[in-house]
């Protein structure tokens, strides 16, 4: 932790994390509320459909890393229509505000996460959370946390509420295409050096020069010394 920390005041650099599984121990911001509202209301099972439909044969493909670039290409605009579909999902089944509060409180956070967030904080260094969960319930987390928001961005699927039910989302952000849509919202300078802080390989080395790689590995936040 002292490593990452000492890297981002040294450079003053920009800290781009992943939320599930990195800043939280367990648990997933986009299908938490499956856990408030029990297996048997309509979202558990439109969830239920919609991966025994799309989501298996997805996530079984993407294991492949033989597979060519296109077929990955392909692949992974599928993953873009999984996941536009689970967002529908939660507007049909109108899925407050207060439930995704709920959620937030479910997912437990990695102590040394907040530490780092709150380092950050601190220092006044740039913080992104970039994750293909839900946005929503990221800031309800952060703020379940006593963190402020100052300083930190997130990136992540939105919905868009209008009175008590949601009436909308924003654009469909997966674990493959998220690393694109950070370039695009952010548009670091060169010169300003990347720390990338994640639990899976999609969430690490976005950048080949001026990064530096965190990984979560059997529970402890540690360097990734593998060349880009």
């Amino acid at each position: 932790m002292n490593r990452i920390k000492e890297g981002l005041l040294r450079s003053r650099g920009i800290l781009v994390t992943d939320f599930d599984g990195t800043l939280t121990l367990s648990g997933s911001s986009l299908h938490g509320a499956v856990h408030v509202l029990g297996k048997a209301s309509g979202l558990a099972a439109g969830r239920d459909r919609l991966f025994q439909k799309m989501g298996r044969e997805i996530l079984e493909a993407a294991g492949d890393l033989q597979r060519k670039e296109e077929e990955k290409k392909e692949l992974y605009k599928k993953a873009e229509v999984w996941w536009q579909k689970q967002m529908e999902l939660y507007v049909r089944e109108k899925i407050s505000e207060e439930i995704l509060k709920k959620t937030a409180e479910l997912l437990p956070p990695r102590r040394e996460a907040l530490e780092l967030l709150e380092f950050c904080r601190r220092e006044s260094l740039p913080v992104w959370i970039v994750s293909a969960g839900l946005g929503n319930v990221i800031r309800f987390w952060l703020e379940a946390q006593g963190i402020t928001e100052n300083g930190i961005r997130v990136l992540a699927n939105e919905l868009y509420y209008r009175g008590k039910n949601p009436a909308g989302y924003g654009e469909i952000v997966t674990i493959w295409n998220k690393k694109d849509k950070f370039f695009a919202a952010a548009a670091p300078e060169e010169e300003r050096k990347l720390f990338f802080l994640g639990d899976k390989k999609e969430d690490l080395r976005w950048r080949k020069n001026n990064e530096e790689s965190y990984g979560i590995r059997e529970g402890e936040i540690v360097k990734i010394e593998e060349p880009a």
